[in-house]
């Protein structure tokens, strides 16, 4: 734990090169902080802290700038933010007057997100096995083929393609829809009570064989893979100085299971930076918070480089959770 005036001026310093982009001077670490010392002083409390590794000095004559310890020690102590009326503005404008279906909404938040901040956003679904189902709806494709389509309560349309063993008519289709939607309907994807094999058995055989189709339909629909979304990245390039940084984090966002990686962690607001990241040296930083949506957890986040506004990053991501999470759960009542 550092002492109060070495944690003022880094504080200062780190918020000043957030700004900037420059090493920092002992005199605008004064100049920017409510010390009343010298810069003699600033100078040596610098001295103490690039010992001490939250500070370095790039050339002799330079300023300092944040290590990633540096940053870590800021993060971690950085009082509650505020998000500008502007950005708050927006977001409440965009949640008070949304009416997408799920996936559209997610993607939309993830550019919400961009316009707030600036950075890359990402916007990861929640699961939808604990989502109640409210329409269920089936599609032949061929003699043999069924498209099951599932529409839940919070808004999310899922789509899985089965194989009958026999072929089937439409007819025969419509009755097996008929009979699993009587189970399912109203009951949580993942739980729902199917028909057991005493009511198969009373089916004749191409209607059984369909519900077999579908209820096969209906636990892939359950523990389908995750939707993600990611916005902004036509700005990247204006985030990182580096081309060579630029290309990595963009192969990274290119690998969804690298993402989930990125925003996966403990409930609440996270910030990862750096090595933390299992990303080598890489000037990468993540702020991202979970959300609940009927008993299951999708994640909100933002990509940027170390020298982030983390105040503003940090605000917008809980405020837009925090908007998520209740649109979404309004959907389930």
């Amino acid at each position: 734990m550092l002492e109060d005036r070495r944690t003022e001026v880094l504080r200062a310093l780190v918020e000043e090169h957030i700004r900037t982009g420059e090493p920092v001077s002992s005199r605008a670490i004064v100049e920017h902080s409510s010390l009343s010392v010298s810069t003699a002083t600033v100078r040596n409390d610098l001295t103490a802290l690039e010992r001490e590794g939250f500070v370095s000095q790039p050339h002799t004559s330079a300023g300092r700038v944040p290590t990633a310890a540096g940053y870590r020690y800021y993060v971690d102590h950085l009082g509650p933010g505020r998000l500008r009326h502007t950005a708050q503005e927006k977001i409440d404008s965009f949640f008070g007057d949304v009416h997408f279906e799920l996936s559209k909404l997610l993607k939309a938040t993830s550019e919400l997100l961009v316009e707030v901040t600036d950075l890359p956003a990402v916007v990861i679904a929640p699961g939808v096995a604990h989502d109640r189902v409210r329409a269920l709806h089936t599609v032949q494709v061929t003699t043999d083929q069924i498209l099951v389509v599932v529409v839940t309560e919070g808004g999310r349309v899922v789509q899985q393609r089965g194989r009958v063993r026999v072929p089937v008519t439409p007819g025969q289709i419509e009755d097996a829809q008929r009979l699993v939607a009587a189970a399912v309907i109203g009951e949580e994807l993942g739980g729902a009570t199917l028909l057991s094999d005493e009511e198969l058995r009373e089916i004749g055989e191409p209607t059984r064989e369909a519900v077999l189709t579908i209820t096969d339909g209906l636990h892939l629909a359950a523990s389908a893979g995750t939707e993600m979304f990611v916005g902004g990245t036509q700005r990247m390039s204006a985030v990182w100085d580096d081309a060579s940084t630029v290309r990595r984090v963009l192969q990274i966002l290119e690998r969804e299971a690298e993402v989930m990686k990125l925003l996966a962690g403990a409930s609440g607001t996270s910030i990862q930076l750096g090595l933390e990241l299992d990303s080598d040296d890489l000037d990468l930083a993540v702020v991202s918070k979970t959300y609940d949506a009927s008993g299951e957890a999708g994640s909100v986040g933002v990509i940027g480089p170390m020298r982030m506004n983390y105040k503003r990053a940090i605000s917008a991501v809980e405020e837009v959770s925090r908007e998520l999470e209740e649109q979404i759960g309004s959907r389930s009542d």
